[in-house]
């Protein structure tokens, strides 16, 4: 059982935190560093669902007695444990992260604040570690430009499992969405319309501590656009996925038009943005051929591919070619 050292409880709420551990023990345990330092949350519990194949992971547990870890042969790809750790959580109120965020120190407050009724979860602000490199700053403005500061508090079309909270009793009643593995923009889509708006807090932030192989990207946003693309039409007519695939050539446009739409409201943003156009272009292209794809097959990718991190060497050992097999 994990409990707020500071003390200070702003809810009577049972609240757990779920991680989906991808990157290693040194990410890991930086993020529970994270979580111990809480300030003025209420008691939480801590569940840690990671990739049987990460070595050096024996150590983490051994000092973080009070959270409870867990792995299984057949669960090794981010849906899968982000599904495994949920499950795990029997409270009211869960949030959801990736081992390499570091969550602010009012992080668990300010989420399990904002989970309110009329909302059908609560995301909140995603940032970049200083020492991004154009690749690291290509991967966050493709994956998570929507949650970049400034971000403006309300409805949000879509959140991030690096940051969201939500009312377990509602995420049960879609449960046979994610049970087996989380793709988020479904079960999102989900709650949105059973019980009301996915919501944006700008005040709950993490920070994004991954340090990213250029090429093993490119593949893993190939991967994930596959993913969202079969996804999308799995429960389509055959005329909605031909007209899906037929505008999709216009993916790169539309992606990279909200990009700069987002980047031009800050000049911090804008510059990081154009030092990072050149992978940024790269790695629109691979998710939009990736999307298209998903239309056209009907089909995910027969791995699901993740970006090797430099600064956890023993990931990439323990992952040879960093392919993890889907069902």
């Amino acid at each position: 059982m994990s409990t707020n050292p500071n003390g200070g409880s702003v809810s009577e709420k049972q609240v757990a935190v779920a991680i989906a551990c991808i990157c290693g023990p040194a990410h890991l345990a930086r993020c529970l560093d994270a979580l111990g330092a809480q300030q003025g949350s209420p008691p939480f519990d801590i569940v840690v669902r990671y990739d049987p194949a990460l070595a050096g992971m024996d150590d983490v547990i051994a000092q973080y007695p009070h959270v409870q870890f867990g792995c299984a042969p057949h669960e090794r790809t981010p849906l899968e444990l982000a599904a495994a750790a949920l499950r795990a959580c029997d409270v009211d109120v869960v949030l959801l992260t990736e081992d390499h965020c570091v969550p602010r120190a009012d992080w668990v407050r300010t989420m399990v604040q904002a989970v309110q009724p009329g909302r059908g979860a609560v995301g909140g602000r995603i940032e970049v570690h200083r020492s991004a490199s154009s690749v690291d700053w290509a991967f966050y403005f493709v994956d998570f430009f929507r949650y970049a500061g400034p971000v403006d508090e309300g409805p949000s079309p879509t959140l991030s499992v690096c940051n969201v909270a939500y009312d377990r009793r509602q995420l049960a009643a879609v449960s046979d969405l994610w049970h087996v593995q989380f793709n988020e923009p479904e079960v999102h889509d989900a709650l949105g319309a059973k019980f009301g708006d996915l919501w944006l807090h700008p005040a709950s932030e993490v920070v994004m501590h991954r340090t990213i192989a250029f090429l093993p990207c490119l593949r893993e946003r190939y991967a994930f656009g596959r993913i969202f693309g079969y996804k999308r039409i799995e429960k389509e007519s055959f005329m909605r996925r031909c007209v899906r695939a037929a505008v999709a050539p216009a993916l790169p446009a539309l992606l990279l038009g909200r990009m700069t739409a987002k980047v031009l409201r800050s000049r911090a943003l804008a510059r990081r943005f154009a030092g990072s156009l050149g992978p940024i272009l790269a790695l629109v292209f691979c998710w939009s051929w990736g999307e298209w794809i998903g239309y056209v097959t009907g089909r995910p990718p027969r791995t699901l591919t993740l970006a090797a991190d430099l600064s956890a060497p023993e990931f990439q050992r323990s992952l040879p070619g960093n392919s993890n097999r889907l069902p």
